[in-house]
C-alpha cells in the first residue's frame, strides 16, 4: 500500500516536469534547418515570404507556409539588403543573450519548486499529526541549571511552616536515609492561605533548598476550549517529573482544576475540568513517592477543592500559610530592605512599622518598601526616612490622596464633624484601638478618614471590644444629627451603617452575647454574600426575634453616641476648627485641646511612627493562650 502510494507520488511528479518543459519552452518548433547558402539562393528565387531576425539565427517562412532555420555568419550585415530587394517581410526580434547558467535556472525553476513543494507536503503529512496536537504539550516551565536562588532565609514571617517543610528538604537532599527506616515522604502537599503570604516562594525556596529541578504551573494551563486536552497536559507534565527525578512539581491554583465536582451539568466545560482532574487525581496515585517526586500545591480557597483530591495518599498534609504577626512583619521587612539595598535614615524603626500593620500580608509589606523608597526618590532624598514609611502606609491602606477634589466649604465642614464624631467616641473607650490621625483629605472612595491603629495583634474579641466598635461606627452619624438635626444627617455614613448592622447580626446571631436570644448561632449569610456556610434552619419567630433585638441594640448604641457627642459638644467644635484649618491632625494635637476641655479621655494615642523604640529591639511579642 505504502509503495503504491509513492509510486503513484513519483508518476505525478514527471507528468509535471513533462508539462513544465512544454510549458516554458524557448524554443519555437520548425521544420528543417538549411544552409546559408541554401538560405540567400532561396531568398533570390522569391521563394520566401517573411524573415524572422533573431541574433545570429533567421527564421523564415517560404511560400508554401514552411519554416526553416539558418544561421548567419558573424559580422555579415548585407543579409539585410538582400532581404529588402526582394521583397521579404522582415521581423527583428532582440536576441536573447543568455548564459549557460540563466538557460539552466530558466529551463528547470519550475521542477525545482515542483519538487521543493512536494517535499515540504510530504513534512507536513509526516509530522502533521504531532503539530495538529501540540497543544496537548504541559505548559509547565522546567527549571534544571538555573534553578531558584530563593532560600529559607529569604521566606520570614513563617518560622513554624519552615520548620513543617525541611523535612521534605532533608528527604529530596537523602531519600535512602528515609525509605531504608521504611518511612515515604507525602506525595503531594497543599498550601493554602490568604492572597500575598509567600505560598509561592515558600515551594520556591523548597526547590532551592535541595538543589532539585524545580517544574512549576499554574492549574489555568490545564484547561483548554478543547475537551480531553487537560487530562493531556496532565499526562504530560508526570511524564516530564519523571524524567527529571528527583525533583519538586508546584501547580499554583489548584483550585482553577481541582473544583469540587458538582455531579449536575453536562456541559462541555464541565466535563473537560472534571476529566482534567480525574486524570490529576489518576496520576496521583501512579508514581511511588521512592522516585523522588514531590508535588507541592497551592490555593486560597481550600474550602472548594475536591475531597478526592485531600485524600491521604494524594495531598497527604496541609499546610496552613498565615498571615504574620509581628514579628514575622518584623523579619519581612528586614528581608524587603536587605534585599533591595533600601538605605535607611535614622528615624526609621521598622518595629513601629510593624506595629502599624497589623493583617498586612507579605506582599502588602514588600508594597509598604517599595512605596517608601518612590516617595522618597520622587523627593529627592538620599535616605528613606520615617515619614516616606507614614506616607507608603497611608497611602496602601486609605488610598491616593485626591487634594484637588472640589469640595464646598459647607461640605468641608460636615465631613469634618462626621470624622471628629468618630475620633471623640473611639478616644471615649478603652478598648477601642488608639487613635492615629483625622484626616478630611479625600482618599479613595472616602471624603475623610479616621485611623485607629491596634499597636499588637487582637485574636479575640471580648463583647466589650465589639461594643466599643459599634459605637464608634456610630460617631459619624450621631454627630451630623447632634449639630445639623434629623434634616441635616448626609449619605456620608453608608458604609458605617452597613458595617455595624452586620456586626450587630453577629453579636446576637454568631457568638451569643445577648441574654434574650442566649447562646445561638445561626447563619447570616443573608447579610454577608461572601460567607458560604450555612447555617441550621431557625423558625420565623426566631428570625424575627434575632430581628428585633439587632433593631434593639443598634437603637440603644445609637442613642448612647449621640449623649457622648451632645456633652462634648464645645470641645468637638474646637477640634473641628482644628481640623478644617489644617485638614489632617494628629491624635496628640485633637488630645491636647481636649484637655482644655477637660474631657475625661479613656483610650491613649497610638504611639507615633518618628517615636523610636530602639534601633535593635528584639520583637516584644506576646505569649499565645487565653488568659
Amino acid at each position: 500500500m505504502q509503495f503504491s502510494r509513492s509510486l503513484l507520488i513519483w508518476f505525478l511528479i514527471g507528468a509535471l516536469m513533462i508539462l513544465a518543459f512544454n510549458m516554458f519552452g524557448t524554443r519555437e518548433f520548425v521544420d528543417n534547418k538549411v544552409s546559408f547558402t541554401e538560405f540567400v539562393n532561396m531568398v533570390n528565387e522569391n521563394k520566401i515570404k517573411e524573415a524572422i531576425v533573431k541574433g545570429d539565427e533567421i527564421i523564415a517562412i517560404t511560400e508554401d507556409g514552411k519554416k526553416i532555420e539558418t544561421a548567419v555568419p558573424e559580422g555579415y550585415t548585407k543579409i539585410y539588403d538582400i532581404l529588402t530587394e526582394n521583397g521579404v517581410k522582415i521581423k527583428v526580434v532582440p536576441s536573447e543573450k543568455n548564459g549557460w547558467l540563466t538557460t539552466l535556472l530558466i529551463s528547470w525553476l519550475p521542477i525545482l519548486l515542483f519538487i521543493g513543494l512536494w517535499i515540504f507536503m510530504m513534512r507536513q503529512m509526516s509530522g502533521g499529526t504531532n503539530r495538529a496536537f501540540s497543544f496537548a504539550k504541559s505548559k509547565a516551565k522546567v527549571y534544571l541549571e538555573e534553578k531558584p536562588n530563593v532560600k529559607l532565609d529569604d521566606v520570614a514571617g513563617m518560622d513554624e511552616v519552615k520548620e513543617e517543610v525541611k523535612e521534605l528538604i532533608d528527604y529530596l537532599k537523602d531519600p535512602q536515609r528515609f525509605q531504608k527506616l521504611g518511612g515515604r515522604a507525602p506525595k503531594g502537599i497543599l498550601l493554602y492561605g490568604d492572597p500575598g503570604v509567600g505560598k509561592t516562594l515558600l515551594a520556591k525556596a523548597i526547590a532551592g533548598e535541595a538543589d532539585v529541578p524545580f517544574i512549576s504551573i499554574s492549574g489555568s494551563d490545564f484547561v483548554e476550549m478543547f475537551v480531553g486536552v487537560g487530562a493531556a497536559r496532565v499526562r504530560d507534565l508526570f511524564e516530564t517529573a519523571k524524567k527529571h527525578a528527583p525533583c519538586l512539581v508546584f501547580i499554583d491554583e489548584i483550585d482553577a482544576v481541582g473544583r469540587a465536582r458538582s455531579g449536575v451539568g453536562f456541559g462541555g466545560g464541565h466535563d473537560e475540568r472534571e476529566q482534567t482532574l480525574n486524570q490529576l487525581l489518576v496520576e496521583l496515585d501512579g508514581f511511588d513517592s521512592s522516585e523522588g517526586i514531590i508535588v507541592i500545591a497551592a490555593t486560597n480557597r481550600p474550602d472548594i477543592l475536591d475531597p478526592a483530591l485531600l485524600r491521604p495518599g494524594r495531598f497527604d498534609r496541609q499546610i496552613s500559610v498565615p498571615k504574620p504577626d509581628v514579628k514575622g512583619r518584623y523579619e519581612i521587612l528586614k528581608v524587603h530592605v536587605r534585599k533591595k539595598n533600601i538605605p535607611l535614615a535614622e528615624d526609621v524603626d521598622l518595629m513601629v512599622i510593624a506595629r502599624g500593620t497589623p493583617g498586612f500580608s507579605g506582599a502588602d509589606l514588600a508594597n509598604v518598601v517599595n512605596e517608601a523608597a518612590l516617595l522618597a526618590a520622587r523627593r529627592r532624598k538620599e535616605k528613606v526616612t520615617m515619614k516616606e514609611f507614614e506616607d507608603a502606609m497611608d497611602r496602601i491602606m486609605m488610598g491616593l490622596e485626591r487634594k484637588g477634589m472640589a469640595i464646598t466649604p459647607k461640605e468641608k465642614e460636615k465631613i469634618a464633624y462626621h470624622e471628629v464624631g468618630h475620633a471623640l467616641v473611639g478616644i471615649m473607650f478603652k478598648e477601642s484601638d488608639p487613635l492615629h490621625k483625622v484626616s478630611i483629605i479625600p482618599r479613595g472612595m472616602a471624603l475623610g478618614v479616621t485611623v485607629n491603629l491596634p499597636e499588637e495583634d487582637r485574636h479575640l474579641y471580648s463583647k466589650k471590644d465589639l461594643m466599643a466598635r459599634l459605637h464608634q461606627l456610630f460617631g459619624g452619624r450621631a454627630a451630623e444629627e447632634v449639630f445639623y438635626g434629623k434634616d441635616g444627617i448626609t449619605t456620608g455614613a453608608e458604609n458605617d451603617l452597613m458595617r455595624a448592622t452586620e456586626l450587630a447580626y453577629r453579636i446576637v446571631a454568631s457568638w451569643g452575647m445577648t441574654d434574650e436570644i442566649g447562646p445561638i448561632h445561626v447563619s447570616t449569610s443573608r447579610n454577608n454574600m461572601f460567607n458560604p456556610q450555612q447555617g441550621p434552619e431557625i423558625s420565623e419567630s426566631t428570625a424575627r426575634e434575632i430581628d428585633e433585638q439587632v433593631r434593639k441594640l443598634l437603637k440603644e448604641t445609637y442613642e448612647r453616641t449621640k449623649n457622648i457627642i451632645e456633652t462634648y459638644k464645645d470641645a468637638v467644635v474646637a477640634v473641628v476648627e482644628l481640623l478644617i484649618d489644617k485638614e489632617t491632625i494628629t491624635c496628640e494635637e485633637m488630645m491636647a485641646i481636649l484637655e482644655e476641655y477637660g474631657v475625661p479621655v479613656m483610650n491613649r494615642c497610638r504611639k507615633s511612627v518618628v517615636e523610636v523604640i530602639s534601633a535593635n529591639s528584639a520583637p516584644d511579642v506576646p505569649p499565645g493562650g487565653i488568659e
